[in-house]
């Protein structure tokens, strides 16, 4: 990165101290770990729960270093500035506010229980066309990432776009006021973090705090298709946009063609134009995320939307709905990323659209984070799965035993569970045929790319 900042603007940035070095110094990059750093950019050492990077400063120096940002006192040798700061992880948050706002840049902040990954790159994709544009990497979405991101962009860039993710209150709130976005955009309100948080009430005030720090004359974009979104929606007094299938929505879309292969999605704007694109076979919350981000571009480039080719492509981030074909027929659907009752039944809805030349089966693990909405949240995925024309279902944890256990009567042909991985790719050798297709989900800790991998290797 160039950053094109100086020691002096560190220092006004983050009311921090220097101790030793030259104040007309140029900082071009900054860093936050040691593995990866580059001779002439600047450390700052943050202080997490398992290292401290104070403990790394002489890895820096010996790596060539021009300078460092801490909070203790360390005996520092050599030519290198020395910046002490009260807090480090706040000082990097307000060297990345300090440089957001000598950018020129719009900045698009993206939000939302699911969906958020997929929507950053697919803004991303459509900014392009327009201007440079950055998009932040896949993980840097949090206090740490959204900073570094912000200063990973060059001075140049027309457009940036920020995922901003979530565990708690409060935490958005932090995000937005590091990024000051021009455009906050919210993909829906569900499931994910509501065991922290207790209710959808809860996670739909936590996510509306993208707004808090939106620019004066911002713009606000909200999926009419989802009541909790709509809620937040009532409440804004900006300049504001709804996007969905809802007749009723600013950006409208219709499926109005289908074939095994395609659909053609009809796309109706605020201005009254439409386009019309021909797209590979989606479950709708993928259309939904296309939907926002043509919304965004149009609300910068009106023109830009009515030039895209009608075979417009996109593809989908690393373990989400990705097709895996292999040699002998087998189809596996890697969605392995992580899991919550909205993106399962989005990913049952998928496996439900493909067409197959064999069974369709799935094989899910548990969601976690779900407290004590944990029986009932397995619960609402078990039952799309009985109404979709799934032939076979694996489920894999103790949370999804908890659930089956509420039903009389499960058909064992068909059902099957177990908690030990052994025994899951046992059912998986003496069940799968070519010609399946079998979709794999589930939360993080469940690690159900093993089985992905299983899949892959040993079928």
């Amino acid at each position: 990165m160039k950053l094109d900042l100086t020691v002096e603007d560190i220092l006004e940035a983050t009311n921090g101290v220097l101790i030793k070095g030259d104040i007309r110094e140029k900082v071009d990059s900054i860093s936050t770990d040691t593995r990866n750093i580059n001779e002439d950019e600047v450390f700052i050492a943050l202080k997490g729960e398992k290292f401290d990077g104070h403990d790394f400063v002489k890895d820096a120096i010996l790596k060539g270093v021009k300078g460092i940002i801490i909070s203790r006192e360390i005996a520092v040798e050599g030519n290198i500035f020395v910046i002490r700061v009260q807090d480090t992880l706040k000082a990097l948050q307000d060297i990345a506010n300090y440089y957001r706002r000598k950018l020129k840049t719009k900045v698009i902040g993206v939000t939302g229980s699911s969906g958020k990954t997929t929507t950053k790159n697919l803004i991303g994709k459509l900014l392009s066309i327009v201007g440079k544009t950055y998009v932040s990497r896949e993980n840097f979405n949090n206090e740490i990432g959204v900073p570094l991101s912000i200063l990973d962009a060059e001075e140049d860039v027309d457009f940036l776009v920020l995922e901003m993710a979530m565990r708690n209150k409060g935490e958005i709130s932090l995000l937005s006021k590091i990024a000051e976005p021009d455009i906050g955009v919210i993909t829906n309100i569900g499931w994910a973090h509501i065991g922290r948080l207790g209710s959808r009430e809860a996670i739909m005030e936590a996510k509306a705090e993208i707004f808090e720090h939106i620019k004066q004359d911002g713009v606000a974009i909200l999926n009419n298709d989802d009541p909790f979104s709509m809620r937040i929606y009532e409440k804004l007094k900006i300049k504001k946009y709804t996007f969905g299938f809802d007749e009723r929505s600013d950006l409208r879309g219709e499926i109005v063609e289908k074939n095994e292969e395609n659909y053609l999605l009809k796309i109706n704007f605020p201005d009254g134009k439409d386009i019309k694109l021909s797209l590979p076979i989606y479950p709708l919350n993928i259309y939904r995320n296309l939907l926002l981000s043509l919304l965004v571009l149009w609300v910068i480039s009106p023109e830009s939307v009515y030039s895209l080719e009608k075979d417009f492509y996109f593809d989908l981030p690393k373990q989400r709905l990705n097709l895996k074909r292999k040699e002998n027929g087998l189809v596996i659907i890697d969605d392995t990323y992580n899991a919550n009752p909205d993106s399962m039944r989005t990913a049952i809805e998928y496996l439900d659209l493909l067409k197959s030349s064999g069974r369709k089966i799935v094989l899910l693990g548990d969601m976690l984070e779900l407290g004590d909405h944990s029986i009932d949240g397995h619960r609402e995925v078990i039952e799309e799965v009985f109404k979709r024309n799934i032939d076979m279902a694996i489920f894999y944890g103790p949370e999804m035993r908890k659930a089956l256990d509420t039903y009389q009567n499960l058909d064992k042909k068909r059902i099957y569970w177990s908690k030990d991985p052994e025994e899951i790719k046992s059912i998986l050798k003496n069940s799968l045929c070519a010609g399946d297709t079998i979709l794999v989900k589930g939360s993080r800790a469940m690690y159900m790319e093993n089985f992905v991998k299983f899949l892959e290797d040993e079928l």
